[in-house]
């Protein structure tokens, strides 16, 4: 819910949402945009996306598996005050729900260019080995749906009473300031992530080292903070010209900083042109490698936080970054300049 304060009166003032054809935008309009936020709406730290859909083909929007290996089945069509959206979820559990091991990693491959089976990807993501049996013994649905919309609301309360794991990915529309338009939307968790709203300019970048040892060294050398392939090469696009940028490597810690040039630049994914603007990569200012890195228990330590470490990218709060660089200064380190 979206509130309008009366700061004098001391009030709180609910602001209605309205319907998408409200601002002329249809629903595969803000469809369109969702998927081209998925780096903002999906947490890699807690789900494992999969598959994307095809055009033209009977399957979810994404595919997607947690860390126990349960298959998280998404509908994103946005068509609003339709039972279809739930109809359709349901009907993916049906097709997807026998899928075992090999038909997901026939999948995954399909989706992912890296050479990686799905059990290597997952491991690599989640650091625990599955046994190929355990995977999509379960299934959890997604469905989004408009704050507005009741009725699917009441249908997804239903099935849940029946013990059905289906939950709603609900959005809201307001109208902003001219022709503004105010999108309410949380990022969809498994677990809810204490740190998704700081937004401070310091950040801990994961150098990629357990996919691929290659795209680690190469940040190292060329001083530079990257991520690769869709969606998640989109968060490169958040930092700005000065952000903080610390390089963590999984198993060991924060190994180098720097500062964000405000430059994104492209470049194709492991250098392979067939994956030509794979990655996006910026350029960091007074780049320093740590000779003593600083492993995931120290940061805890000394920022007093538990961050989760198997994200792409993630936000920390001014103090922290602070605590973390003047930790830094006093432990061994190679200055490599601009």
């Amino acid at each position: 819910m979206l509130f309008q304060i009366d700061i004098k009166q001391r009030l709180a003032k609910r602001v209605a949402g309205e319907q998408l054809s409200s601002f002329g935008l249809d629903e595969r309009g803000l469809q369109e945009i969702l998927f081209r936020s998925l780096d903002r709406l999906l947490p890699d730290e807690e789900l494992l996306l999969i598959a994307q859909s095809r055009r033209w083909q009977e399957e979810p929007d994404l595919l997607a598996l947690d860390e126990k290996g349960r298959l998280f089945i998404f509908e994103l069509k946005v068509w609003e005050a339709r039972s279809e959206n739930l109809l359709q979820v349901l009907r993916y559990g049906q097709l997807f729900g026998t899928y075992g091991y090999e038909d997901l990693d026939a999948r995954f491959r399909r989706y992912d260019d890296s050479g990686r089976s799905l059990a290597q990807a997952h491991a690599a993501t989640f650091g625990v080995s599955l046994a190929p049996a355990t995977f999509n013994q379960e299934q959890v649905f997604i469905v989004m749906v408009n704050g507005l919309d009741f009725r699917t609301r009441q249908a997804i309360q239903y099935w849940r009473s029946r013990k059905l794991d289906v939950r709603p990915w609900i959005y809201r529309i307001y109208k902003g300031l001219g022709q503004e338009v105010l999108l309410e939307m949380a990022r969809f968790a498994v677990e809810d992530n204490p740190y998704e709203d700081a937004t401070t300019g310091s950040y801990i970048l994961n150098t990629n080292f357990r996919n691929s040892p290659a795209d680690h060294q190469e940040m190292l050398a060329k001083k530079k903070a990257a991520a690769y392939l869709t969606p998640w090469k989109h968060k490169i696009e958040q930092l700005s010209k000065g952000d903080t940028v610390f390089l963590y490597q999984s198993g060991t810690g924060i190994v180098a900083y720097g500062y964000a040039s405000g430059k994104l630049e492209k470049a194709p994914a492991g250098g392979d042109l067939k994956q030509s603007d794979e990655e996006y990569f910026m350029k960091l200012n007074k780049f320093q490698i740590i000779n003593l890195p600083i492993s995931a228990a120290q940061i805890r330590q000394i920022t007093g936080n538990s961050y989760s470490f198997r994200g792409t990218m993630f936000s920390i709060d001014a103090d922290s970054s602070a605590a973390l660089v003047n930790d830094i200064r006093k432990r061994p380190s190679q200055n490599l300049g601009t």
